[in-house]
């Protein structure tokens, strides 16, 4: 599947959290090292007059206690940094579902539009013209609407009759305007006038998707060789 740049936007802000997360890590523990530090010089000069004594065991040394801050302020930067990473991950997650769900629904409205469009049917081509119209925009929209009434009147004439189905359908590209390139193959059984009968017609086209207030529409029709 190919990246979107709102994908790359929420990598880079999941990654400029982490760092801001790390930084703020690493001043916790600069923080415990210099109150380490200070708490370790009170101590000396409060001792510094009295005769030596023997250690009590209850009491921790000055070592172990500046040991224990820096192992404590090491987990926390450690802690930080996997929550942070779990949140990013599961970000990206749910980013790539969404894009995996938007370009099912993508898939699923280009398939439907061709297959309007390969099955047309003499008991109502005015019917069968405006569902075409409904899942048109842009471009195709304009070249459609210019040769509607000569569609209408071709396959009433010819008392067409084609039943299509879809054979497969992928995205091949995401261009600038916001469109996305959809390749559908199909194949259609059309019976006429001209003594046709259930004849296979196989079609492969490469057609643009746009989204428009949140359906999806065809804005090109290409028939590939």
């Amino acid at each position: 599947m190919l990246r979107r740049k709102s994908d790359t936007v929420s990598d880079v802000a999941a990654v400029r959290a982490a760092l801001d997360a790390r930084q703020a890590a690493e001043a916790a523990v600069q923080a415990a090292e210099a109150a380490e530090a200070a708490a370790a010089a009170q101590e000396a000069g409060d001792t510094g007059d009295i005769p030596a004594v023997r250690h009590d065991p209850r009491r921790p040394r000055p070592g172990a206690r500046r040991w224990n801050t820096l192992a404590a302020a090491l987990f926390a930067v450690v802690l930080v940094g996997l929550l942070v990473a779990a949140g990013a991950l599961a970000h990206a997650h749910r980013n790539s579902q969404d894009a995996g769900d938007q370009d099912l629904a993508m898939l699923g409205a280009a398939r439907q539009s061709v297959l309007n469009l390969i099955s047309p049917s003499s008991q109502d081509p005015a019917a069968g013209a405006d569902r075409i119209i409904n899942d048109a925009t842009g471009s195709w929209l304009t070249e459609f609407e210019g040769t509607k009434d000569q569609f209408v009147s071709a396959i009433a004439e010819s008392k067409t009759e084609s039943s299509g189905e879809i054979l497969g359908a992928g995205i091949e590209g995401r261009n600038d305007d916001g469109s996305t390139t959809v390749l559908v193959s199909a194949v259609s059984k059309v019976s006429n006038a001209a003594g046709a009968k259930d004849e296979p017609r196989t079609w492969r086209l490469r057609v643009g998707i746009v989204d428009v207030d949140g359906s999806y529409k065809l804005s090109k029709v290409e028939v590939v060789p």
